[in-house]
């Protein structure tokens, strides 16, 4: 029996390949067609934690021999986007070659040093200056870049697209157009951008002239079945059983995202010392599991405390909280999934427009709220993203109501405890537990 590692086997932040479980066969085929498609250049869209980045990974392994990921940030502009691409094509281009390494152009090879040795020559030039500017050679352009990729048959994926912002991010789409038009001459010239958001268009702007040369692909939350798959190979892997119960736990608990199902079964393997393949079997029960979600809210709180903070954030001169208003209606309705209506007739404010609320609650869908909210085209309903979000939120309007003389100890341990037993009554009743207190 193979051995391997509980960390290389259930991988909540970093792209699964162990465990890695095909998507439904409509998106495969989408994804594998236009990968396949000289020219195309494809946008993978989805809410944080749906496994874009683990689909794209093991699909681009089928296809190409290399990839570079540039990781998007904020404040990241054009210039830093061409240079780390530019960096990390590097590896593919050096001054003394082997049998063994990529063969690429001579010429091809020089071009790149020489642009190279001009970026190394600003950098020491300014060395000394208390500020520092990125310097990007004017012989280094969208064109000749797309030329040391496709020399290289190197893929270009950037993570988090949407973290760039404004006039950076319209220009930065630009390259897709200069990729595509070079397609004639490199088939394997791609660049694929990812990004957490509703829409497409909210990725990546790009010219109308574009539209039928770009794929967008929309990544959904995982389905049960294939949240079980994780699950399944896990424990073939490592020789470990998660029992019946355990196991629809783990689903449930998941709300379709790969990423939390990865940290519950690392959680509960870490808890019992499983490190590696197991030469005997071991099975976990609901203790384990309960543990494990105790370990996981323990961890996320801070990350679940900012997120809120983030959703309901307004300015200082505000009369209103719409925000709020809109959470709280949520809550009320006493469903998992609810209409905007069902929202909008649990508003207390009743000068309230339909239109303002509307705007609140699709910005509460974004990425800049925390993306607290999910909505879902094919039901035209909305939802928590998850029942750890949605029974922190419950929990802290009705902290709302505590005393401020409570420590912070005993208020971190308040979350702990009430979140837990909050997550066990939405399970149990699918009703919302703060409903009258709201």
């Amino acid at each position: 029996m193979a051995t391997y590692d509980t960390n290389k086997v259930f991988t909540p932040t970093t792209p699964a390949i162990n465990t890695f479980v095909a998507r439904d066969h409509k998106i495969n085929k989408h994804l594998r067609d236009a990968l396949n498609t000289p020219g195309k250049q494809i946008v993978l869209y989805g809410h944080s934690g749906c496994g874009k980045t683990t689909l794209i990974t093991n699909e681009l392994k089928k296809i190409y021999e290399n990839h570079v990921t540039t990781r998007c940030m904020d404040g990241m502009t054009f210039d830093n986007i061409i240079l780390d691409a530019f960096d990390q094509l590097g590896k593919f281009y050096k001054e003394t070659t082997t049998k063994n390494e990529l063969k690429i152009a001579p010429e091809v090879s020089i071009d790149y040093l020489d642009i190279k040795g001009s970026i190394k020559l600003f950098e020491v030039s300014r060395q000394k200056e208390t500020t520092h500017k990125n310097f990007v050679p004017p012989q280094l352009t969208p064109q000749r870049l797309g030329k040391f990729f496709g020399e290289s048959k190197c893929c270009w994926i950037l993570e988090d697209f949407h973290k760039i912002s404004g006039r950076e991010k319209t220009k930065t789409s630009q390259i897709m157009k200069v990729f595509m038009d070079m397609a004639v001459d490199y088939a394997e010239l791609k660049l694929i951008a990812l990004g957490a958001v509703g829409t497409a268009r909210q990725v990546i702007e790009y010219d109308k002239e574009m539209n039928n040369r770009v794929s967008e692909i929309l990544i959904p939350y995982m389905k049960e079945i294939e949240i079980e798959g994780i699950i399944e190979t896990g424990e073939q892997l490592l020789n470990i059983k998660f029992n019946k119960a355990v196991k629809d736990k783990i689903v449930t608990y998941s709300c379709g995202l790969p990423s939390i199902c990865h940290q519950l079964c690392l959680n509960i393997c870490f808890n019992k010392n499983v490190l590696k393949t197991q030469k005997d079997k071991i099975t976990f029960t609901l203790t384990d599991f309960d543990e494990a979600i105790e370990k996981f809210v323990e961890e996320r709180s801070d990350t679940l405390k900012a997120e809120f903070d983030r959703a309901i954030k307004v300015p200082n001169h505000s009369s209103v909280n719409r925000p709020i208003e809109v959470l709280k209606a949520a809550l009320r309705t006493g469903k998992d999934e609810f209409s905007f209506d069902d929202v909008f007739v649990k508003i207390s404010d009743s000068k309230s427009q339909k239109a303002e609320i509307e705007k609140v609650i699709l910005e509460l869908c974004s990425i800049n709220r925390s993306e607290i909210l999910v909505y879902d085209e094919n039901s035209n309903k909305y939802r928590f993203n998850n029942l750890f979000t949605k029974s922190y939120v419950s929990l802290r309007f009705s902290d709302e109501e505590d005393t401020e003389a409570k420590t912070k100890s005993r208020r971190d341990q308040k979350i702990v405890d009430r979140l837990l037993e909050i997550i066990e009554k939405d399970l149990a009743d699918d009703l919302d537990p703060f409903e009258d207190e709201l």
